[in-house]
């Protein structure tokens, strides 16, 4: 249920598209070598069952960061990545992903804005009446910004400003969505992970800030799935795409509950794993500890597992020191 490519691992997460009724998920495909093997791609009907499409070549050097996001253009999908010292590029390709392109063979954030440098880690969602683009840069002053872009066609972008700053460097991978009548931002690198607050279209004002990712839990990638419901995936032990996961507001706090689509392949209990208070064991050694709170529940498909805690924000992920038995269900085990 973890999907893993079969000759490899997934690496940096570009997003979650749904494309005439199926979903089609994008990765960076990494060799177990730690190579760039380029970008792969797989589509389900579910969200829980996952078929490889392939791996192609991603633009430009082998090696080159590849860390961005994917939007449905109007010829195809479309992939915004970095490039160390070169900005942010753009690439496409048909709906048969029959390759990458670069297009235009150029950086379309090229020159950093002034007071800023490094832009990096480009983020791109729909809005009416055209597209907006969020990007990490490392501020003159120290630490990390967030700055915001805006186009009508994919291709020409201008700056829109400093979304917002934090004091702490590093910040990566920056997404911002709505939720519950809210915004939440999250960045990647650091702790406290994400905020949740305004946002008028220009500035994001946060009102409070909270962990999510605990464990070997990589960058969060938000989706809307076909209910509506804002859903995320994220790579799990640094080689697997987690299950999906649905996120809601709650008292300030995000909390995160399997998706529905899970349901049917759930079965109770697992050998060897208990939970209680947020520390899940296997064969009574600790390999995860999420913040106490209410119910905790535990996801394990073979030695990945996934927790939430009732009522706490924040998701955990860790591989079982004893690998479980392989099959089609996943375990739920909640004390």
């Amino acid at each position: 249920m973890h999907f893993t490519p079969r000759d490899g691992r997934v690496g940096d997460l570009f997003g979650v598209l749904r494309v005439d009724g199926r979903y089609q998920l994008f990765y960076e495909h990494r060799t177990t070598d730690e190579r760039a093997a380029g970008w792969g791609s797989a589509v389900s009907d579910d969200l829980v069952i996952w078929r490889e499409r392939g791996t192609s070549a991603a633009p430009g050097a082998p090696g080159d960061p590849r860390c961005g996001s994917v939007v449905d253009g109007p010829a195809g999908p479309v992939m915004f990545h970095s490039r160390a010292g070169e900005g942010v590029w753009r690439a496409t390709s048909g709906p048969e992903l029959d390759g990458w392109r670069a297009e235009p063979a150029r950086p379309v954030l090229g020159a950093d804005p002034a007071g800023f440098a490094g832009l990096r880690d480009p983020f791109v969602w729909a809005v009416d009446g055209g597209w907006r683009m969020l990007v990490v840069a490392s501020p003159a002053t120290g630490g990390s910004a967030v700055l915001q872009y805006r186009s009508a066609d994919l291709l020409t972008w201008d700056h829109d400003g400093v979304l917002t700053t934090g004091e702490t460097a590093g910040w990566r991978c920056p997404r911002l969505f709505e939720l519950d009548g809210a915004w939440v931002l999250f960045v990647a690198g650091v702790a406290p992970a994400y905020a949740i607050g305004s946002y008028d279209g220009l500035d994001f004002v946060p009102r409070v800030w909270g962990v999510f990712e605990h464990g070997s839990l990589g960058p969060v990638t938000p989706f809307l799935d076909a209910a509506g419901r804002r859903c995320f995936v994220a790579r799990v032990s640094e080689s697997s795409c987690s299950v999906p996961w649905i996120l809601t507001l709650r008292d300030e706090r995000l909390i995160a509950t399997p998706h529905p689509h899970l349901d049917k392949f759930l079965v109770n209990g697992v050998a060897g794993l208990t939970a209680s208070d947020g520390t899940v064991r296997d064969h009574g050694d600790v390999i995860l500890r999420m913040p106490a709170g209410g119910e905790t529940t535990v996801l394990a498909d073979a030695d990945l597992v996934e927790v939430t805690v009732e009522g706490v924000s924040g998701l955990g992920a860790a591989r079982r020191v004893f690998p479980g038995d392989p099959g089609a269900h996943i375990a739920r085990l909640a004390e």
